[in-house]
């Protein structure tokens, strides 16, 4: 049996009828569905919007001020502040809320280097007001010195010899150092002035440097000068006499550090004669040559005196640090003054107020670093070239170039510069941390750090101011640390021009640091290894605050 095929079943023009109806309902309502939605987005002609717009901003920026780290500008009508990264890539991120104080002018928000961005329209004000506290850290001040005193002498007691002092053979003296005990509260001391008994040394056409050096362990003389003064040949007679040398930059001595004085030619030619006690005396020093080698004599001295000059605790410096405790805002849109909004927001962490920040743990590449959201690296290399992951192991950079903070700084406010390092070889200066601070008027004061690995496996860390672009001067120094990471702290205050130093969270004193003119547009900071291997764990440079 064949099966039919079937027929199409035709619609009816009733059916038609009805489907159009039920059409056209469903279309209605669905216009009516967005038409609802359309009217609930945000619209500034509307009372309702004009009123949660203002208050869902202010809740916005009371939220991403309570994640502050530290704020960078507070003013009537604007605030910029930090807030911990967000984005994943180490560095923290820069939120500035501003409006310009002309009615009807926008309120805006910058993102790190972004543009700003407009978050509402017609405002009529908004003020800022922070509440602060404020932290004074007291500190000792800049020794005071006393009048000048002998420190060391030897007159001789009759078996006097002469010395020709020539290119191979030079003479020195260990000078012992002021007996801390005969000197109550005896913080540091330095050299002024050394005499001793001289003649001329055949024709008279040389100069004789007369250095102060750093001794080593066995009272030999390093080759770290101090200080060298020159001694002209000319003003020598055949006739000994006492030749006075004068010192200015010898500063910053332990009370129990001992100095070199050391007798070399400038030249070729013998320069002078110099005269020691042969039979008694003692710390004689001796070469034959030219430094190479030395010899110490137990017994000997040479005819001398070094004078010098104490320097005691002087007046307690201070400093005071401002923090953000909390803000105050009070915004209004459009012409209804009753319509401001006010809101507050305390801040637990209570940010520090600070111009500029400069910090590198050295868990990641530091010139990826922004902490101060310019659109660039806080920290280059100075040699141009890409920074190497591969120094980095477990937090720690093992120093392979030399890094600068960017951008320039003068680092004319209070500067606080903390890095933890240490210096892993023997030789050159070690571990070195350099700041370039203090700029104004045209003078600057380069503040630099060494620290050294000694033969002995122990670490030396020394200051340094320079007292001009050449002539390093030793502020001060720490010998015997262990091996290990050391932290140092340099709290440079510039209206004093001091520098306060703690080593390993132990106060170390405050030392007046020298400024001169420089040209050049070196305003900035830097770590690297110098002559020798060398880690950092990290570096922290704060700028700004409160003055002393």
């Amino acid at each position: 049996m064949t099966a039919r095929p079937s027929k199409a079943r035709s619609v009816t023009l009733a059916e038609l009828a009805v489907s159009i109806a039920v059409m056209g309902i469903l279309m209605t309502g669905l216009a009516s569905a967005v038409l609802v939605a359309t009217r609930a987005l945000p619209r500034t002609d509307r009372p309702a919007d004009r009123i949660t717009q203002p208050a869902e901003t202010l809740t916005r920026i009371v939220s991403e001020l309570q994640g502050a780290r530290y704020v960078s500008e507070r003013s009537a009508h604007a605030i910029t502040f930090t807030v911990p990264d967000r984005d994943g890539n180490g560095s923290p991120e820069r939120i500035r809320y501003a409006w310009s104080g002309v009615p009807g002018d926008p309120l805006t928000r910058q993102y790190n280097a972004g543009l700003s961005a407009t978050l509402l329209e017609g405002v009529n004000q908004f003020d800022v007001a922070c509440d602060t506290r404020s932290v004074t850290e007291t500190y000792p001040g800049a020794p005071v010195e006393s009048a000048e005193v002998l420190v060391d002498s030897y007159t001789g007691s009759g078996d006097a010899k002469n010395y020709n002092v020539d290119k191979d053979h030079w003479i020195g003296q260990y000078a012992q150092p002021p007996v801390a005990g005969s000197i109550p509260g005896l913080v540091t001391w330095r050299v002024t002035r050394v005499r001793f008994q001289a003649i001329k040394s055949g024709a008279i056409d040389d100069q004789t440097r007369v250095q102060i050096c750093v001794p080593n362990a066995d009272k030999t003389p390093s080759t770290t000068v101090l200080e060298e003064q020159l001694l002209n040949e000319n003003t020598l007679t055949g006739t000994y006499a006492l030749t006075n040398i004068s010192f200015q930059y010898v500063a910053g001595l332990a009370p129990d550090q001992g100095v070199c004085v050391v007798l070399r030619p400038l030249g070729t030619n013998a320069s002078c004669q110099a005269r020691y006690d042969n039979g008694s005396g003692s710390d004689l020093l001796t070469t034959s040559n030219g430094g190479q080698n030395w010899s110490y004599y137990s017994q000997k001295s040479l005819q001398y005196y070094l004078y010098g000059k104490a320097a005691m605790p002087g007046p307690n410096q201070s400093i005071t640090r401002t923090y953000v405790t909390g803000v105050r805002l009070a915004l209004c849109v459009g012409a209804n003054t009753a319509a401001r909004l006010d809101a507050g927001a305390c801040l637990q962490n209570a940010p520090e107020v600070l111009s500029a920040v400069w910090e590198a743990e050295f868990d990641t590449n530091p010139t990826t670093l922004d902490f101060n959201a310019d659109g660039t690296g806080d920290w280059v290399r100075r040699d141009g070239q890409p920074f190497s992951t591969a120094s980095l192991a477990q937090g720690v950079w093992h120093a392979d170039c030399t890094l600068d903070t960017t951008p320039i700084n003068s680092f004319a406010e209070l500067t606080t510069a903390e890095v933890r390092f240490r210096n892993t070889g023997v030789g050159g200066n070690g571990a070195v941390l350099w700041i370039n601070a203090d700029w104004a008027g045209g003078t600057f004061a380069p503040l630099f750090a060494y620290l050294q690995l000694q033969g002995d496996g122990t670490q030396t860390l020394s200051v340094y101011s320079k007292r001009d672009s050449s002539t390093p001067v030793r502020l001060m120094a720490v010998t015997g640390l262990p091996s290990g990471f050391v932290t140092l702290r340099l709290l440079i205050a510039p209206t004093p021009n001091t520098v306060n130093v703690h080593v390993n969270g132990a106060e170390k004193g405050t030392y007046v640091y020298y400024t001169f003119a420089q040209t050049g547009s070196d305003r900035f900071a830097s770590v690297l290894a110098s002559g020798s291997a060398a880690d950092f764990d990290y570096v922290r440079i704060h700028v700004g605050g409160s003055s002393p």
